[in-house]
């Protein structure tokens, strides 16, 4: 091989190389979409929710599909459907956690008191001060200590979140058995 023909060789590798970076610059730069992709963002309307081996050679596939479950089974000499339209399992609500205890309302004053005083214990003497936050802010106190008793709303979970799969009701032994039959 001479140099004029390894030159040759090269410069192609460089061509075709170059011609699959601008494809790809084209795809990134330009968001072109693959054929049979309709959407990257949307959710899918066909899912595989779970796949147990039966045996070597078959096993059993949860499939989901717009919110109903089929279940197949698949093997060498083909596939078959065992079940259809299986409504998914809900999802059992967790209980609210307890919430944390609230501080009263005697030590809200008693805290209020000490700020105050301390803040302007050189302006008035401690006695007046005390009195004065007694009589202005009690009613004040006695509204927020209502609100806090009120329950706090809770945060409902994302309906976008996945849930662990409930695999306990499907058991290899009863679709061997199914199989048999």
């Amino acid at each position: 091989m001479d140099i004029l023909s390894m030159l040759r060789t090269i410069g192609a590798l460089g061509l075709v190389l170059g011609m699959l970076g601008s494809a790809l610059w084209i795809v990134r730069r330009y968001d072109v979409k693959l054929p049979g992709r309709i959407s990257g963002t949307g959710r899918k309307r066909v899912e595989l929710v779970e796949r147990l081996m039966v045996d070597g050679k078959r096993s059993v596939a949860l499939i989901r599909r717009d919110g109903c479950e089929h279940l197949i089974l698949i093997g060498p000499e083909g596939h078959a459907t065992i079940e259809t339209g299986i409504v998914a399992p809900v999802q059992p609500e967790a209980p609210a956690a307890p919430a944390a205890p609230l501080p009263t309302i005697e030590a809200d004053l008693a805290a209020l008191k000490t700020s105050v005083s301390s803040s302007f214990s050189k302006l008035v003497d401690k006695a007046s001060v005390a009195k004065l936050v007694d009589k202005s802010n009690i009613g004040k106190l006695v509204e927020l200590q209502r609100l806090r008793t009120r329950r706090p709303a809770v945060a409902q979970p994302s309906k976008r979140t996945r849930r662990p799969r409930d695999t306990a009701r499907w058991n290899r032994a009863a679709v061997r058995e199914a199989l048999d039959a």
